[in-house]
């Protein structure tokens, strides 16, 4: 038996769920569950849980997504329960690793992971497994598992322009970046003047479509930067629906990503993406990352002096 933590908004949520599959991929005749115990408040309705973005979301956004929950025994006979993020970071400040219980250096979250993904016997992880190679080999599986149901009248429309244009889709990741030291900065307008420049040497006309969490800076920045070619700002997907802007990447002909496992994701889907344009270094620390697909153009963010 193996069971995999999940834990974070949606983005980080898929790169989890992926791990455990690509488990149950490499040892078929193995159970393998998912914990969600960190966005449960059943005892500690003091404590919000986990508040990032909206909570759980596999089971609601991926119908096709079937792997089983951990319950209480399963999770008691390798790990802890505690049904709380909060109470549970605690816990692991001051709770011994048991024996069966794998959680990688910090350091490991952005690489491959060989140790844990051909792990023998009983287990359970504790990660983020963003790794491109963890993946690559049960890519047309994750597709088919994470493609999007069908979409309100508003997406299919968006949907039907993003597939008969030279679509360029852009993200923007503010907001909750703006204040953490490992991401922000990385993706400034020199990143996306770069990208945009990158995208319009082909010299076709475009039309460039945006996805933020902060549409006025965009309007402000990134628009003037893509000279006489059209731009749409996505706005209509909000709250429950948010995670239609990463399905309508799916569909855009080429894509300039943020360092966000939002877009990359969108970028992954995307079956028949032309051009993929995505940050270096994906975050502010001295690390080992492979979370690139080797077919994707890096565009340095910082100078290499």
């Amino acid at each position: 038996m193996k069971i995999v933590n999940i834990t974070g908004g949606l983005g980080n949520q898929m790169f989890q769920y992926a791990f455990a599959m690509a488990l149950k991929s490499r040892n078929p005749q193995e159970e393998v569950f998912i914990d969600i115990q960190h966005y449960n408040t059943i005892f500690f309705k003091k404590f919000k849980g986990i508040n990032l973005h909206n909570g759980y979301e596999i089971d609601k956004v991926f119908p096709k997504a079937m792997l089983p929950i951990a319950g209480v025994r399963q999770l008691m006979k390798f790990s802890y329960w505690i049904p709380n993020y909060i109470l549970s970071r605690l816990g692991r400040k001051f709770l011994p690793i048991r024996k069966k219980e794998y959680i990688p250096p910090y350091s490991m979250n952005y690489s491959y992971d060989e140790k844990a993904l051909n792990w023998k016997g009983d287990g359970y992880f504790e990660g983020y497994w963003q790794s491109y190679n963890h993946f690559g080999d049960i890519k047309e599986e994750l597709q088919k598992v994470y493609a999007h149901p069908k979409p309100n009248q508003y997406n299919a429309a968006l949907i039907s322009n993003l597939e008969t244009c030279n679509s360029v889709g852009i993200h923007v990741r503010r907001g909750d970046y703006l204040a953490e030291p490992e991401f922000c900065g990385i993706c400034g307008l020199d990143y996306y003047e770069k990208g945009i420049k990158e995208i319009l040497s082909d010299g076709k006309k475009h039309v460039f479509f945006i996805f933020s969490n902060d549409m006025q800076w965009c309007q402000e920045n990134i628009a003037p930067l893509v000279s006489d070619n059209r731009i749409v700002f996505i706005s209509g997907n909000k709250g429950k629906d948010s995670c239609w802007d990463m399905f309508l990447m799916t569909h855009c002909k080429d894509l300039i990503i943020a360092n966000s496992s939002f877009s990359w994701w969108g970028a992954f889907l995307n079956k028949k993406v032309d051009r993929v344009i995505c940050p270096k270094p994906w975050l502010n620390r001295d690390c080992n990352i492979d979370i690139y697909n080797p077919s994707w153009t890096l565009i340095p963010c910082y100078s290499e002096d």
